[in-house]
């Protein structure tokens, strides 16, 4: 089969590998979908580590081809999705049912192999069947749907907060979708790329902005009478906004920490501490998939309007390359089928 194999910053390519042999634990599935996520582009610029010679991609649905002999829950020709990492299932966190933070975690496409290939295997406990209504292309974007939903969980909005969401991007969309889906109606986005902060719109941001075309902080306390916001969600990863969400947050208020940086961050940690803001930070649950994706099939979580672009899978690095455009959201991954849009 074909897959696409990272062997170093700038070193990957699409390459002829054996297709995987399943244990009798795991699922044999036949990719339909994927997605191209953020984390792609930076292992192949070589600005996030991943183990050389691992088949890359974690965002995926498909149909399953074939299973092991002590799989109980899934058949042949199910449509499913998958939770992008491997958990030991046996350490603290994994005892107390937080596998997210399982000790022994591997991640799909960085430290083992993912799923931009024809077939890929996983355990049992990572794949999930389709609900009713949940297309192929919907279900490769469930995970990134699934970060944004855990972390909005986690931090509980109610209908008469204000929440700012730094970062346009897929996660801070869906996590917009899930603000809207708890009841709150004044919600501020900021980003950088206007074709995501017109969806921001118009999947129900009450304003967005844009910097340094206008001030985020200006913005904030002109629309909370000079308080702060109730919540702000930092889903952008960068240094300088998650440093800026103390000076956003109203005191007493809630900050949720979502992106990843890829240096220290320094923040004003007195400010934090004088006002007694609380902070939590987000990485989404094995437990948020089997819920996120029934939003996802029933479109309270719409998928839909984040696809910019569909690429087959013979054009798959021209495809992770076309994620930094200021057009492109979220890029699909074709299998099987040629063409694109």
């Amino acid at each position: 089969m074909q897959a696409l194999v990272f062997d170093g910053p700038g070193d990957i390519h699409i390459k002829e590998v054996d297709k995987p042999r399943i244990s009798p634990d795991e699922v044999l599935i036949k990719t339909g979908f994927a997605a191209v996520c953020g984390t792609d582009l930076h292992i192949m610029k070589g600005s996030f580590p991943a183990k050389p010679g691992i088949i890359m991609g974690h965002e995926a649905s498909g149909t399953v081809e074939a299973v092991g002999e002590n799989v109980k829950h899934l058949v042949p020709g199910q449509q499913v999705v998958n939770a992008p990492y491997l958990i030991c299932g046996d350490c603290l966190p994994c005892r107390s049912g937080r596998y997210n933070v399982c000790r022994y975690r591997e991640h799909l496409g960085i430290d083992t192999d993912g799923v931009f290939a024809e077939y890929y295997k996983l355990p049992e406990y990572a794949v999930y069947p389709s609900p009713d209504g949940l297309s192929l292309e919907e279900g490769a974007l469930v995970e990134p749907a699934a970060v944004g939903y855990h972390a909005v969980r986690r931090i509980a909005p109610t209908p008469s907060d204000t929440v700012v969401i730094i970062g346009a991007g897929p996660i801070g969309l869906f996590a917009l979708e899930s603000v809207v889906a708890f009841g709150s109606q004044r919600i501020i986005v900021s980003g950088h790329r206007q074709r995501r902060l017109e969806l921001a719109k118009r999947l129900g941001a009450h304003r967005v902005v844009r910097p340094p075309e206008e001030d985020l902080r200006t913005v904030v306390l002109e629309e909370t009478d000079g308080n702060g916001a109730d919540i702000v969600i930092e889903a952008a990863g960068r240094p300088d906004t998650i440093a800026e969400t103390v000076s956003l947050v109203r005191s007493a208020g809630r900050i949720c920490l979502v992106g990843i940086p890829s240096q220290e961050v320094r923040f004003d940690f007195i400010s934090l501490v004088r006002r007694e803001v609380d902070v939590l930070t987000s990485d989404a649950s094995l437990l948020a998939y089997e819920r996120t994706h029934e939003l996802v099939a029933k479109r309270i979580l719409d998928a839909r309007p984040l696809i910019s672009h569909v690429f087959p899978f013979e054009r798959i690095i021209e495809a992770i390359e076309a994620s930094q455009d200021q057009d492109a959201i979220k890029i699909l991954i074709r299998f099987g089928e040629e063409g694109d849009q």
